[in-house]
């Protein structure tokens, strides 16, 4: 199987798997606004992001870590093993006690974020799910590690999201609206762990007792703990928007922001769908000392993320107002802070790969000290500007330290991997996208005259028929012909 081929079969798994995902937590999140309100959405978004935050701190690094060396050590037999044990040891241990101190913590936690009782015991709530999802996360990586991507994908993008929709819709008709918001995020972690648990023994032959009698290995946590350090700081730096708005304005204007994150959120699939399947390809590649590889890698990754990205990104920024009144009249007038937050998601789409090759060739202080200063940013430019222009304010944060940040990695590219980031070809997207969005800022006033339903309906048509048009009169490359077709089959790949 050539690499393209692999890249293309495993890429459109993953990205049908993460579009899935997005598309049904979008759905989870018009559940919650419609029949649990905006408060409630509010203190879901703000109990989600401090659990994202924990979970990413207990893991500790050791996702990638395993799903690197897992590719350094052989796969068969007890050292394979050792591997996977060792950093669900590490993992869990660290997860237990970040959520027993969440527990302890959560009245001090909830008066901080402004969320009263109900915060509070959603935090307790959550915080027994951190264990299971650590478990789970590193499970998933390892199973990756032995190009096994599509149970993470399940469990990840497919059980989770959909046992939390069944559940939030069967609660808030049967049990009402606390135990809607309480249990369906904990029952859904649990599930899905005991899921890829079974999938992980059947691949990998590592269970119970691996965990219990794997030795330390120093190389993997010296390697890890940067990676922590990248992890936690990027996923401060995601929620740091939600949150300070709970800080600063309380629940409902973390509400009122949630269904705009979560909309953008969808264009952010793409990234890790074929970031999943590059990073052991790349490890392996620079394991073998075949760093020649790693720019076309690069390259291809690239212009796929930008390909699929731009015609979400323009129908989103063109069209916010129907989008967001899907999730109810009241946040059709936060259009803006969607534009922006999709415009932020097209950035990232430029140089975003770029993490992922850094980390799996071992320059993990590169995109270490990157975190730390998009974190920095972004702080200082939220608290600069909710003040001032509330929850628009904090889009444009978002927006302010994605393109400070993507510079630093254009610049960084060049200077460390020393080829050239942006290869020639992305004119194509890039014409493709100017004359969609044109179409669609001349038909906007018509749209917006329907029902948002028919509004996004008929937006997303007109969208995607015009830049594929596009697209295929300007031809494609033929490396991007032979995976692009395969992960989106037009029913021109006739075999």
């Amino acid at each position: 199987m050539s690499r393209n081929t692999l890249i293309a079969g495993q890429a459109g798994i993953s990205f049908a798997g993460f579009l899935f995902g997005q598309i049904v937590r979008f759905f989870f999140t018009m559940a919650v606004a419609r029949l649990l309100g905006e408060e409630a959405l509010g203190v879901y978004a703000l109990a989600f992001g401090v659990m994202q935050i924990i979970e990413v701190f207990a893991v500790a690094g050791f996702d990638s870590a395993v799903l690197r060396f897992v590719n350094l050590y052989p796969k068969e037999g007890f050292r394979g093993r050792d591997t996977v044990g060792f950093a669900l040891r590490s993992s869990v241990f660290v997860a237990a006690m970040s959520a027993l101190f969440v527990i302890l913590f959560s009245s001090q936690l909830s008066g901080l974020l402004k969320g009263g009782n109900l915060l509070r015991f959603t935090l307790i709530s959550y915080a027994a799910a951190v264990p299971f999802n650590v478990a789970a996360t590193i499970a998933a990586h390892a199973l990756q590690g032995y190009r096994q991507l599509l149970p993470k994908v399940v469990a990840a993008q497919v059980i989770t999201p959909i046992v939390m929709l069944l559940l939030t819709f069967a609660l808030s008709y049967f049990a009402g609206r606390s135990p809607a918001l309480l249990i369906p995020y904990t029952a859904a972690s649990i599930i899905s762990f005991f899921w890829i648990w079974r999938k992980l023994v059947h691949v990998t032959g590592t269970g119970y007792m691996d965990m219990v009698k794997a030795p330390s290995d120093r190389q993997m946590t010296a390697y890890a703990l940067p990676l922590m350090g990248v992890s936690l700081l990027s996923m401060m730096a995601h929620w740091l928007d939600i949150l300070l708005l709970g800080m600063l304005a309380g629940p409902i204007a973390s509400g009122l922001y949630q269904p705009a994150a979560r909309t953008a959120g969808i264009l952010r699939a793409v990234l890790p769908a074929f970031a999943g399947i590059v990073a052991p390809l790349v490890a392996g590649i620079h394991a073998g000392n075949r760093s020649a590889e790693t720019e076309s890698l690069y390259h291809m990754t690239t212009r796929w993320t930008v390909l699929l990205v731009t015609p979400a990104a323009i129908f989103l920024m063109l069209l916010p107002e129907p989008v967001l009144a899907l999730f109810g009249a009241r946040f059709a007038s936060e259009g803006s802070v969607l534009t922006i937050l999709a415009a932020t998601a097209l950035v990232q789409a430029l140089t975003g790969i770029s993490g992922t090759v850094f980390a799996m060739t071992g320059h993990s202080r590169i995109i270490l000290l990157n975190a730390i200063a998009g974190l920095c940013i972004q702080a200082a430019a939220t608290l600069l500007l909710i003040p001032r222009y509330g929850i628009t304010g904090a889009a444009l944060a978002a927006l302010l330290s994605m393109v400070l940040l993507s510079l630093f990695r254009y610049i960084e590219v060049k200077s460390v991997l020393k080829f050239q980031p942006l290869s020639a070809v992305l004119w194509k997207p890039a014409l493709a996208g100017g004359l969609t969005a044109l179409l669609l800022f001349l038909l906007r006033p018509w749209l917006l005259g329907f029902h948002e339903a028919f509004a996004v309906g008929i937006g997303i048509a007109v969208t995607s028929g015009c830049y594929l048009m596009l697209i295929i009169v300007m031809g494609l490359e033929e490396e991007d012909r032979e995976i692009i077709l395969k992960i989106m089959p037009f029913g021109m790949n006739k075999p």
